[in-house]
């Protein structure tokens, strides 16, 4: 496998491995103006069967690196795509290089498609969760209120953590957890403490930064909020679905794959503070459907995202990726 370093990366490996496959990773941090020599020298002597790049850039080094070697040439498209024209030329040029693209959602099929893609090269591996340490049971923090909101990841705009704060406004007793970084020196950090002001909601904002103990920050929540204005993994949505927690949701990217609307939470319209208002007050004042919804969350991430599913789906993909590179293979013993 080629790319950055992440969690994610770390525990595709370590699933696949469990599942009896050798694999190496080549990581790389950004823009590595040596890793095609790097892994063109890795596989001089001992070529891959399968080679799994993570990104763009990992995987059009891959293909320059194997040449015309019969390995087999196997993509994870990132998430968002890219609206610049060179980046789109980039991506056109590495899947059709490629034998095998996988795309983590509905969402990126149709924009691989798009591509130029054929349906009959994609597979759909969404990202994983690891179901053991993201579990319901657990400790969790206290909290200040009778309900808990929580939301989670970077602070910038687009994950528009400024809507829940604005449905604080209209709700009794309920506060803001956010989770995620950075807060110093953090015009996104600023502006949601003066959002908070504006609605008269500053002393029921938490903006936590950075969290090592996800768990149960999770397990202490009755809804994870996740309203992105564009395209998401959805692994906080994920997270939050294997610890038993209801998710309310923008419908967009991944996100509209991984929760199943009024089965393990509820999916609103980007962008639309009303749609989440009346999704937040519905759920909150059920707590047997919280419970519901939890419950069916945490079933759906055990069955559909552990790693182990994960990684017995990528496996198949390379099998697959092997069998369309079989042509290349019967013509280097030509």
């Amino acid at each position: 496998m080629v790319g950055e370093p992440s969690p994610q990366l770390a525990a595709l490996e370590a699933a696949l491995s469990a599942l009896g496959h050798e694999v190496a990773v080549h990581g790389h941090d950004g823009v590595d103006a040596d890793l095609v020599d790097r892994l063109r020298d890795a596989w001089t002597t001992e070529p891959p069967e399968v080679v799994h790049a993570h990104s763009w850039l990992s995987g059009m080094a891959s293909v320059l690196a194997v040449g015309a070697r019969p390995v087999a040439k196997v993509l994870s498209v990132p998430m968002p795509g890219s609206l610049d024209a060179e980046v789109q030329r980039l991506e056109r040029l590495v899947c059709r290089r490629v034998d095998r693209v996988l795309a983590p959602g509905s969402a990126q099929v149709r924009r691989m498609a798009a591509l130029g893609v054929p349906r009959s090269q994609i597979s759909v591996v969404p990202p994983g969760v690891d179901v053991e340490r993201f579990t319901p049971h657990g400790p969790s923090p206290g909290r200040g209120a009778v309900h808990r909101l929580l939301a989670v990841g970077d602070l910038v705009v687009h994950n528009r953590f400024d809507l829940p704060i604005s449905v604080l406004g209209v709700l009794g007793d309920t506060e803001l957890v956010v989770a995620g970084g950075p807060l110093r020196r953090n015009p996104e950090a600023k502006r949601l403490l003066r959002c908070a002001k504006h609605y008269g909601v500053q002393d029921r904002l938490h903006l936590l930064g950075p969290v090592d103990d996800m768990p149960a920050l999770y397990r202490s929540a009755d809804i994870v909020v996740c309203p992105p204005a564009r395209s998401a993994f959805g692994t906080v949505a994920l997270e939050a679905m294997a610890c038993g927690v209801p998710v309310i949701a923008s419908a967009v990217g991944g996100l509209a794959d991984t929760v199943v609307n009024e089965v393990t939470g509820l999916l609103v319209p980007p962008l639309r503070p009303a749609d989440l208002v009346r999704a937040v007050r519905h759920t909150l004042a059920d707590a047997a459907l919280r419970e519901a919804f939890g419950a069916a969350g945490r079933d759906r991430a055990c069955a559909r995202f552990s790693w182990e599913r994960v990684a017995a789906d990528t496996a198949r993909a390379y099998a697959r990726a092997a069998y369309g590179a079989a042509p290349a293979l019967q013509r280097s013993c030509r």
